[in-house]
């Protein structure tokens, strides 16, 4: 009996304890599913006191600011109050047992951000209210887009309001029986003058016209109908006009009509269109200005920073060194302005792209340390760096900008801290997002002066800084922290501040990462091994596509070339004829005079009748190879370009080796084509640095728009031979760019043209559409992904 009973109550223990697993996993799920995400989430009792909510509700809506605000719309304006006021105010509703949806911007919260909230009332068994439950989420972007609606729609409201509609009634035969005296503003005739008038006679009628009033009568009213009304003077009035069927019982009486000249608001879209067309050519200016602006102070800049490095390792007295180091420090602020300018004008562009590749953290803090360790101990501060236990070891992201960000912040914090202080810079994990996947967080406090809660929205703004006046001790151009919060939503993380004043200051940031290994390492390090020319080799690149032009020139120049371009035969004879060259690369196909003829007249005399030419060219076959060598080139290159080959050849004749033409110089053909081959975007942003391919991406995109629209009508105009040259410049510049799809249906369109198959011309040229389509969609949704393989 005893036993029985021990197996009963051993039964009942172990079912309670599967109860209790049950309970505790059904908890975990439902707090993960609580606190992941971005929804926020929290409950007030009927007091208003705070009685539950989750980690997003902590980090974003508490403020320990007493007098923070939260603004909201009302009508086409914003309203704003304090937020206990505002809060207060909803509660109470609620609790009356009213559901509420609003939204409100958080003016405590770093930037401008906007969320959408719903309140409802909990209710006990008893169906008594107890509480308020709420719910909110981020539509900032929404809101912003809806703002900016709003002002561009109120703007028109003034415009359409500030004149008088003219109402009209007619009959079915279009006779005027009624009009508002308004008629004579807009047609300059009186209302008199016109009635009984045949209301035909003071409209443009088109066919158009005729059309939408056949569908009047079937629909009975029709909104927004334009048509230009002819002024007593002859001129057209520009109009838009709603009309309809006016019924007594079931017979049609009349028609009648609202018409509200809108020229003044025809003159405003063609000027809002004019100056959106005018800032979009000013960005692109202001791009190329910024580019053209850092070559040219660059060089000036590293010849200076290079002359002052060489008269560092001379002897030089006390005083001198001491203006070497001011003439250092000075050099360095300049470069460092330069490059920050450059980033930001690259981010508002859109082009900035995070280089993803595999590295270490610790290694990441020890390098940090190295950087500042020395000018903190010359400030009297003392630093640590450390990398949480919980971080990944080996972590994809990109190094370089995630150096930028901590550098901005490490360098505030030494610049904001008295002798005697501490930083400390550190790297946690924020969150585990799923297996390999992390939020992490990085973070740099001092124990300097601090931030007032007035001041710290004013942070993160461009140009701005808190010390503004004439004697301001700190010296900055206020560019760091607005760069650094840029960078880190390249990350899909956020920037923040907590500090009090005279008790110092944490800066602190979150980026999203995942895990790598270290083999990654190794294997990015092989991989970013890339040729260097061994001497200063001058090379004239001759081609008529700016595109390859523009790809082989900038990928010469980093490798140590000094180079000079030739858009023609033409051109490229007469800068033959002033300088001496160590390689030409020259393109075969070019209008007006080929490479093969380019080659031969420089080589008929000229300092140039000995230099080494490399046939760049987009033939495939050996017996076209053969040709090239035997009319004189002396060295051939199949596109699309291969940056390691191009590099190669050049090497090789700059150092007098004449090395024999690669049998099989062409890459094999693949089996499955790719819209975007980011290997190799990978290795031309490798030899050739980013910057130089998201301008060549820009850059076909616009001009491979440009040629499907150019061959469409080159075709119905039969001008075939314009056409092969056509689909012979896509087919080498998708290739060289890694566009396989592109590539291949060019090539198949220009072999088509060549055997005068034009009946395929029309699904080929939709292939190509729909192959350039796919193109820009990946490259649009997948920005980061150019160099994430690395």
């Amino acid at each position: 009996m005893s036993a029985s009973k021990d197996d009963q109550y051993k039964k009942q223990i172990k079912k309670l304890r599967e109860e209790l697993e049950n309970e505790k996993s059904k908890n975990a799920f439902i707090n993960a599913i609580l606190e992941g995400g971005t929804l926020i989430i929290w409950a007030v009792d009927d007091n208003l006191e705070l009685v539950s909510f989750n980690q997003n509700y902590f980090s974003e809506f508490l403020s320990d600011d007493n007098k923070a605000k939260i603004t909201y719309q009302q009508g086409p304006s914003l309203k704003t109050v304090k937020a206990k006021t505002f809060w207060k105010k909803k509660y109470k509703e609620a609790l009356k047992g009213g559901s509420l949806n609003f939204e409100i911007r958080l003016d405590y919260a770093p930037g401008e951000v906007w969320k959408e909230v719903f309140l409802n009332p909990t209710y006990d068994t008893t169906g008594k209210i107890i509480a308020v439950s709420g719910l909110a989420y981020d539509i900032t972007e929404k809101m912003e887009s809806r703002l900016k609606i709003t002002k561009s729609e109120a703007k028109f409201r003034t415009i359409f309001e500030s004149f008088q509609d003219l109402y009209f009634r007619c009959d079915f035969g279009g006779r005027i029986i009624m009009l508002s005296p308004s008629v004579k503003e807009i047609t300059g005739y009186t209302e008199k003058y016109l009635m009984g008038k045949n209301v035909l006679n003071y409209y443009v009628y088109t066919p158009r016209i005729k059309s939408l009033l056949k569908e009047l009568l079937q629909k009975e009213s029709i909104r927004n109908l334009e048509f230009d009304v002819v002024h007593r003077s002859g001129k057209k009035i520009p109009c838009i006009c709603d009309l309809r069927i006016v019924y007594e019982g079931k017979n049609a009486q009349y028609i009648e009509g609202v018409a509200r000249d809108i020229t003044e608001l025809k003159k405003a879209h063609q000027q809002l269109q004019n100056s959106k067309e005018l800032a979009e050519r000013s960005l692109k200016v202001k791009e190329r200005f910024l580019a053209n602006m850092s070559h040219e102070i660059r060089t000036p800049l590293n010849g200076i920073m290079g002359m002052l490095h060489l008269l560092d390792k001379s002897k030089l007295d006390a005083k001198q060194q001491e203006h070497l180091q001011a003439l250092k420090g000075s050099a360095d602020i300049l470069m460092a302005l330069l490059d920050d300018l450059l980033d930001i004008s690259k981010i508002e562009a859109g082009k900035m792209i995070p280089a993803h590749a595999p590295f270490n953290t610790e290694s990441l803090m020890e390098k940090l340390y190295l950087l500042y360790s020395g000018q903190a101990e010359r400030n009297g501060l003392k630093i640590t760096c450390e990398v949480k236990q919980d971080v990944p070891r080996v972590i994809l992201s990109d190094e370089v900008k995630l150096l930028q960000i901590f550098s901005n912040l490490i360098s505030n914090a030494i610049k904001f801290t008295l002798p005697g202080g501490k930083i400390r810079v550190h790297l946690e994990v924020e969150k585990i997002i799923e297996a390999d996947n992390y939020r992490l967080r990085g973070a740099v406090s001092d124990t300097g002066i601090g931030i007032s809660p007035k001041n710290k929205k004013r942070l993160f703004k461009s140009f701005t800084q808190l010390d503004s006046s004439n004697s301001k001790s700190y010296k900055g151009t206020g560019l760091g922290l607005y760069l650094s919060r840029r960078l880190t939503r390249l990350f899909k993380g956020n920037m923040g501040v907590e500090s009090k004043p005279g008790e110092g200051s944490t800066f602190w940031f979150t980026f999203n990462t995942r895990t790598a290994s270290e083999s990654n390492i190794k294997k990015n390090k092989r991989k970013n091994k890339t040729i260097q020319l061994k001497t200063a080799a001058n090379i004239l690149i001759v081609d008529d596509n700016a595109i390859n032009l523009q790809l082989a020139a900038e990928l010469l120049k980093k490798a140590g070339g000094v180079i000079t371009t030739a858009n023609s035969g033409f051109e490229a004879i007469r800068k033959c004829s002033k300088k001496k060259f160590d390689v030409i690369v020259m393109d075969i196909q070019m209008p007006d005079m080929d490479g093969i003829v380019t080659s031969h007249r420089i080589k008929e005399n000229g300092p140039n009748s000995s230099t080494p030419v490399i046939a760049m060219t987009a033939y495939a076959s050996p017996k076209s190879h053969a040709e090239f060598l035997q009319a004189g080139m002396d060295d051939y290159l199949s596109k699309p370009i291969d940056p390691a080959r191009l590099l190669k050849k050049v090497q090789d004749w700059t150092q007098g080796l004449q090395p024999a033409p690669s049998k099989n110089d062409k890459q094999p053909v693949k089996s499955h084509l790719q819209s975007i081959n980011y290997a190799t975007l990978d290795t031309l942003a490798r030899y050739g640095g980013q910057e130089m391919v998201d301008e060549a991406l820009t850059e076909f995109t616009t001009e491979c728009e440009e040629q499907i629209r150019a061959a469409e009508t080159l075709f119905n105009q039969k001008k075939y031979d314009d056409l092969v040259v056509i689909f012979h410049t896509l087919k080498g510049n998708a290739g060289t760019l890694g566009l396989e799809k592109i590539a291949a249906r060019s090539e198949i369109l220009e072999n088509s043209i060549k055997k005068k198959k034009y009946h395929i011309f029309e699904d080929n040229i939709n292939h190509l559409k729909l192959h350039f389509k796919d193109f820009k969609r990946e490259l649009n949704s997948s920005n980061t992904k150019i160099q994430s393989d690395g």
